[in-house]
């Protein structure tokens, strides 16, 4: 099976009602009692794990360079339930808890305050939420979020329900086809900055493929399309979690229009894509813990475990 159809069909392991326990505590009884709760909740995922911890042992070998302890696998999955639970926080508006390093971040402002429309490439890689932090600063960047509300809909639904004016901004990916083409061009006729998924490509979507941390691995074409078609600039944003409360955000300009000609349109395609998997490699390598991919994500025949 693809990769990109093993993480769809992945199954969320968790259930509204514990969900909504978890969430309660946090709010009412604040970010440092509720983060105790990892503990158990890293030791079940290390024990019952399945699927994922064996993606995450594999990545961890490959980013390590060595076989990983089983403290490497418990921070991996520390890390990656502490920026779980901090969208909690993140989403109820509660950004006083955090120190926010912001890197670069005149790149993005200023084609936002142009009105141009943007595309903001992230991934599955440290924190989406924690860029809120410059968005409800900045009245000029309307930042729209385009995310299938199909794929984690338990925990999706459960955190909009604390930020409705979010969830209202949301651009649904699982509306695929031409209906998501013309709901994605209004939004940049509007100067809206649409941050992209571009580590992760639906089943029914066109992939590239690329080198990425010395392995065969498939990205979305979409992005690239977009963003030719609209002539829009592409940038990165990396919501990095460095611990305890702290997160650093940086954004990089990929390109200031992309340009695909018809004569060798799959190449152009193919150099963008390689030129986003190194930047995202780079950073992934600098803080592997904060890579929240649990399943193989590459798809060479190279041994998993």
């Amino acid at each position: 099976m693809p990769a990109h159809e093993v993480w769809e069909a992945q199954r969320e392991r968790s259930n509204p009602r514990t969900l909504r326990l978890v969430i309660w505590l946090a709010l009412h009884l604040g970010r440092t009692f509720t983060r105790l709760l990892l503990y158990p909740i890293v030791a079940y995922f290390l024990l019952t794990g399945g699927e994922p911890a064996r993606a995450s042992r594999s990545f961890l070998r490959q980013a390590l360079g060595r076989e990983p302890t089983l403290i490497d696998r418990a921070r991996h999955w520390y890390t990656f339930a502490a920026v779980v639970l901090d969208r909690v926080f993140l989403l109820g508006d509660r950004s006083q808890y955090f120190a926010v390093q912001v890197e670069q971040e005149n790149l993005v402002l200023e084609a936002a305050r142009q009105g141009r429309g943007a595309v903001l490439l992230v991934s599955h890689f440290g924190s989406f939420e924690v860029l809120r932090a410059i968005s409800q600063r900045e009245p000029a960047l309307s930042l729209r979020i385009v995310v299938d509300r199909e794929h984690g809909a338990m925990l999706t639904q459960l955190l909009e329900a604390l930020n409705p004016a979010l969830a209202a901004a949301v651009i649904d990916a699982s509306q695929r086809g031409p209906q998501l083409a013309l709901v994605l061009k209004d939004a940049l006729d509007h100067g809206d900055v649409l941050g992209m998924m571009g580590d992760r490509a639906y089943a029914s979507e066109r992939t590239v493929p690329v080198r990425f941390m010395n392995r065969a691995a498939q990205l979305p074409e979409n992005p690239w399309i977009l963003a030719s078609v609209l002539q829009v600039p592409v940038f990165l944003a990396f919501g990095i979690y460095d611990g305890g409360n702290r997160y650093r955000i940086r954004f990089e300009r990929l390109a200031e229009r992309v340009v695909l000609p018809r004569a060798n349109r799959t190449a152009a395609v193919n150099g963008y894509a390689q030129a986003y998997a190194d930047r995202l490699e780079a950073q992934v390598r600098a803080a592997p813990y904060n890579w929240f991919n649990f399943f193989d994500f590459w798809t060479d025949e190279t041994a998993a475990d």
